[in-house]
C-alpha cells in the first residue's frame, strides 16, 4: 500500500465524508491508524501533514498515532513548507495533542521563513500555538 497511498486514502476519506455527510466507520479508522503507525517513517512532509489534517478533521485522537506522526515530522521538519507546517500544528492543536518537542522544532524552522507564510498559514500556526499554550 505504501505511505503515499495511505496518506491519500486518509485525506480522500475525510473529503468524501465532508461532501457526502458520511462518517467513516470506526473499524476503518482503526485499521488506517495501525497502518499509519507502521508506515509513519515513510511519509514525506505533505503526507504527514495530510494524514494529520485527516485525523484531526475526523477527530481521531490516539496518542500512539499522534506520537508516531510527530516523530516522523521531527525527522524531516526542515523539509516542510509553510502549508505543511501550518496544517500539521493545526491538526495537533485541533485534537488537543501537545507535543512540545514538535512545536519547539517548528518554531526553530519557521521563524526564519515567516515571510513565506500566507495569511491563512500564519493565522493557523499562531492559533495552534495559542491553543496548546505553547510559547
Amino acid at each position: 500500500f505504501g505511505p503515499r497511498n495511505l496518506s491519500s486514502t486518509c485525506h480522500k476519506l475525510v473529503k468524501i465524508g465532508k461532501v457526502c455527510r458520511w462518517n467513516v466507520r470506526n473499524d476503518i479508522w482503526t485499521t488506517l491508524e495501525f497502518e499509519i503507525i507502521r508506515s509513519s517513517e515513510g511519509f514525506d512532509p505533505m503526507g504527514t501533514a495530510n494524514v494529520a489534517w485527516a485525523l484531526a478533521t475526523a477527530m481521531r485522537s490516539s496518542p500512539t498515532v499522534w506520537n508516531k506522526l510527530g516523530a516522523a515530522a521531527l525527522h524531516n521538519i526542515h523539509e516542510y513548507n509553510s502549508q505543511d507546517i501550518a496544517n500539521t500544528v493545526w491538526a495537533y492543536a485541533t485534537v488537543g495533542h501537545s507535543l512540545p518537542q514538535l512545536f519547539d522544532k517548528v518554531a526553530d524552522v519557521s521563524l526564519p521563513s515567516l515571510h513565506q507564510f500566507n495569511s491563512q498559514a500564519l493565522s493557523n500556526t499562531i492559533w495552534a500555538y495559542a491553543t496548546v499554550s505553547h510559547s
